[in-house]
C-alpha cells in the first residue's frame, strides 16, 4: 500500500513540475509577444505608417495564419463531438429481423414463334436466340408458368 502511494505521489509531482514549466513558458511567450507588439507599433509610428495599412500590405500572410487557426478550432470541435458520439454508440441495439423478400422467378423463354397471348391475341411474336424477350410474353409466362405457356402459346421452333 505504501509503495503504491509513493508511486502516485511521484507521478503527481512530475505532472506538477511539467505543468509549472509549461506555465512559465507561456508567461515568457506572452511577455515577449507584448514587447514585440509594442515595438511594432512604435516603429510604425516612427515611419508614420498606420497599423491598418501595415495589415493590408501583409494581408496574405495574416490570412494564412487566421485560416490555420480556424481549421485547428474546427478540428478540436469535431474531435470533441466525435468523442461524445463514441460514448453514445457503445450501447448496442439489437436490430429486428427484416422480412426476406420472395425470390423472383425469372422465366427463360426459348427461341421460337409465340402467339395466342391474352393481352395481344392477334400478334405473333418471334423470339431469337440472342436478344431481348417481349415484355408481354415474359409477363404472361411468369403468370401462367413456363410449361403451360409453352403448351398454349408456342407456334413453331426457330
Amino acid at each position: 500500500m505504501t509503495d503504491q502511494r509513493e508511486r502516485i505521489i511521484k507521478s503527481l509531482r512530475s505532472q506538477l513540475e511539467s505543468l509549472e514549466a509549461a506555465q512559465a513558458k507561456e508567461l515568457k511567450e506572452r511577455e515577449a509577444q507584448n514587447t514585440i507588439y509594442q515595438q511594432l507599433l512604435s516603429s510604425l509610428e516612427e515611419a508614420s505608417i498606420s497599423f491598418d495599412s501595415f495589415v493590408r500590405c501583409n494581408y496574405r500572410n495574416i490570412r494564412k495564419i487566421t485560416v490555420k487557426i480556424e481549421r485547428e478550432k474546427e478540428r478540436e470541435k469535431s474531435e470533441a463531438t466525435a468523442k461524445s458520439t463514441v460514448k453514445e454508440t457503445k450501447t448496442t441495439v439489437k436490430k429486428r429481423r427484416s422480412r426476406k423478400s420472395k425470390p423472383t422467378v425469372t422465366v427463360k423463354i426459348p427461341a421460337g414463334q409465340y402467339g395466342n397471348i391474352p393481352a395481344e391475341p392477334e400478334n405473333i411474336f418471334t423470339v431469337k436466340e440472342k436478344g431481348p424477350r417481349p415484355k408481354v410474353l415474359k409477363a404472361y409466362a411468369e403468370e401462367v408458368g413456363l410449361e403451360a405457356f409453352m403448351n398454349n402459346c408456342r407456334i413453331a421452333d426457330s
